[in-house]
């Protein structure tokens, strides 16, 4: 049985924001780890030593705070503020176009869900404090 956990998190997240060139440049895709992923100018794009993926305005907007200002390449550091639930899968899966491997941990917030590498998972999130 899979039991889904409330997590935090923690590690910083480093992104820009998506311009109308970069979508042109890009053909309005961008080839993430987990798979091909398609955004919008106005979206983010955030980028680690295991490649890049995107992240919605609107997320960005509602779930993000900046703590630290832009690089010469326009990345800024950003700090998640809500929690997720999160899974280790036991086997390799797919959601909304995205694959993650067996023992991969599957992360659904607000209804959406992404896979995020299990080593990956493992140094940036943390189990959420169980309130009672």
């Amino acid at each position: 049985m899979i039991t889904f956990e409330k997590y935090r998190k923690v590690a910083r997240t480093r992104a820009r924001l998506l311009t109308a060139q970069d979508y042109e440049e890009r053909h309005g895709l961008i080839h993430a780890p987990e798979g091909i992923l398609a955004f919008t100018a106005g979206d983010y794009v955030a980028r680690d030593a295991k490649g890049e993926w995107p992240i919605r305005q609107v997320t960005m907007r509602e779930r993000y705070v900046k703590v630290a200002p832009e690089d010469a390449e326009g990345f800024a550091h950003y700090v998640r503020t809500d929690t997720s639930f999160a899974a280790q899968m036991p086997e390799p899966f797919t959601i909304d176009g995205m694959h993650g491997k067996a023992g991969d941990y599957l992360v659904i917030n607000e209804g959406a869900g992404w896979p995020v590498d299990h080593e990956i998972f493992e140094q940036t999130y943390q189990l959420a404090e169980q309130n009672g």
